[in-house]
């Protein structure tokens, strides 16, 4: 009689939290240098300036062309209104938004507005990372970088980032425990080989999700090809 295949999963997202691997290499300063930041807004950023001379590497677009405009940044700073006429896009930022989570799900989205808008906008919102007050002051904004600099290099949040975007595209429970056991074999030993070739030729999102993280800052500090952990 033929034995049923028992998948035997050793790791879990919580045997990172006390790992090294989380320690900051050289200081939010450093990174800094490091996290490539976009501002999607049709007027001036007026914190722009003020950011950049706090060494932040920060480029500013009136409106992007095609969403891999987005791809070379690690955290995105979205206007809602003005942006995304280029798209055609009648919820203008909003929708910008909704793209990125969608095509570059391990981005982070910082929302940021003026205006007030209708309930039916909650929805864009909920996939930012941050929703922010146009006029907030430079102090806050500076803690609010920090923050989503942080959050962009942990692992612990990227997987987080990860695994909601799997849910939300009905990838079984049995094959996300799958991924994250990978997932964080690759973090502890520092090598992406095995998780890489668990999900090659598997869906294209699942692939294009991993390739995008092993793409990432968060990725590159762990291998240790930035800072060192």
């Amino acid at each position: 009689m033929k034995l049923p295949h028992i998948c035997i999963i050793m790791n879990k997202i919580s045997d990172l939290s006390e790992n090294s691997a989380l320690k900051l290499p050289n200081g939010i300063a450093e990174l800094r240098k490091h996290v490539n930041m976009l501002v999607i807004d049709d007027n001036p950023f007026m914190p722009e300036n003020f950011l950049q001379a706090n060494g932040y590497q920060m480029q500013h677009k009136t409106d992007i062309d095609s969403i891999k405009d987005v791809e070379p940044y690690d955290i995105i700073l979205c206007d809602i209104s003005g942006v995304g006429k280029k798209l055609g896009f009648v919820k203008e930022g909003a929708f910008i938004i909704r793209e990125i989570h969608a095509n570059y799900p391990n981005k982070r989205i910082i929302a940021y507005t003026s205006n007030t808008y209708d309930a039916d906008y909650n929805q864009f919102f909920s996939m930012a990372d941050f929703v922010a007050p146009k006029d907030l002051a430079i102090d806050d904004w500076i803690n609010v970088l920090d923050e989503q600099i942080k959050k962009s290099i942990d692992p612990v949040n990227q997987w987080k980032k990860i695994r909601n975007y799997l849910l939300e595209n009905e990838v079984s429970t049995l094959t996300i425990a799958k991924i994250e056991d990978k997932f964080v074999e690759a973090v502890n030993s520092k090598n992406f080989d095995k998780l890489k070739i668990f999900v090659q030729g598997n869906d294209s999102k699942l692939n294009s999700i991993i390739t995008d993280f092993m793409s990432s800052l968060c990725a590159k500090i762990i291998l240790g090809m930035i800072g060192g952990i």
